[in-house]
């Protein structure tokens, strides 16, 4: 991006955003054009013309940003989403288009979630749930958090915000990522941090395992049979990443056979997940519906990550939360 004082820019929004962001928008923009694409609906064909805009807000889990080839002048697409998945393409990978992400403003949201999580599969409380419906009054099996570990399988910044909160309830945390050199200078609250080569390792020895991942070729299926079969017996497993990281049919198995004592799934390769899938009637497993990253702050959070970098644009200034394109995230 070139540091060179730039016009006003002109801006093309694909996702729904409240009067009062678009006033601030606004101030900064040349023009602003609003045309949401709802979640789950054919994408719809741009009423304006195209030709005229420098940047593009959009949805990165189902953009794939064939909508640039009307867009001759698009110097940075920003995504709504963490994921960018679907825009990183081949296309777009090679070109000199800049992609942003929200990478940050769920991190919060998603540690309290997995937080929740590990206490529900510790206390049991999917089974608690059951009975209370049934009206059974039954003692229900319990495990302690305190002094048992927890493996956080991409320890980017999600993993160190729920390492945060682990190592403050008397966990063991191990994390796990692609440079395992990499530590925050401030506070580290990981007890140790291993490599993506040593993820066997961790697995094996690890109560409770996180999966925080994002998706590349390399975490496309990793946790499959083989590697499911690594996992602590009685362990449990919590998936606030990405959903085609597991092999579905191995985890339903593992889950079935008794070897993972438990499961909490926020994210699956096809969402909504479908009526008739397995995991919906497994007691052993908690399902959410992509809603982790969700929070009362979090239309906030992203707009005013948004603002700053469209500030920084205008000035010509290097933009935060740049994706690296090649990598995937």
């Amino acid at each position: 991006m070139s540091e060179s004082k730039k016009a006003a820019p002109s801006l093309y929004i694909r996702v729904d955003i409240p009067e009062k962001y678009i006033n601030e928008l606004k101030e900064i923009c040349s023009d602003v054009v609003v045309e949401p694409w709802e979640f789950g609906e054919p994408e719809p064909q741009p009423t304006v013309d195209l030709s005229k805009f420098d940047v593009l807000y959009t949805m990165g889990l189902h953009d794939n940003l064939s909508i640039l080839k009307k867009a001759q002048k698009i110097q940075w697409v920003h995504s709504d989403s963490a994921g960018v998945e679907a825009m990183l393409n081949e296309g777009i990978q090679n070109s000199d288009v800049t992609i942003t992400n929200v990478k940050g403003c769920t991190s919060v949201p998603i540690a309290e979630h997995t937080i929740a999580m590990l206490f529900s599969l510790a206390r049991g409380v999917p089974t608690m749930i059951r009975n209370q419906m049934n009206k059974k009054w039954v003692e229900i099996p319990v495990t302690d958090l305190e002094n048992s570990t927890v493996g956080i399988i991409g320890y980017g910044d999600i993993g160190f915000e729920i390492a945060k909160r682990c190592k403050a309830l008397g966990m063991t945390v191990i994390g796990c990522r692609r440079n395992p050199a990499k530590r925050n200078e401030e506070y580290e609250p990981a007890d140790l941090i291993m490599g993506m080569d040593q993820v066997d390792e961790v697995l094996s020895r690890s109560d409770f395992v996180v999966l925080a991942l994002p998706f590349t070729k390399e975490t496309s299926y990793f946790f499959n049979e083989e590697r499911l079969n690594k996992m602590k017996k009685g362990s449990y497993l919590i998936n606030v990443g990405r959903g085609n990281t597991i092999v579905d049919e191995d985890l339903i198995e593992s889950l079935s056979n008794g070897h993972i004592a438990g499961a909490a799934l926020d994210v699956f390769e096809v969402e909504p997940l479908p009526e008739d899938h397995p995991f919906w009637q497994l007691e052993n497993v908690m399902v959410s519906p992509h809603n982790a990253y969700n929070s009362s702050k979090h239309l906030d959070r992203v707009m005013e990550l948004f603002l700053k970098n469209l500030k920084l644009f205008s000035d010509g200034k290097p933009l935060m939360n740049v994706v690296e394109k090649k990598l995937g995230y």
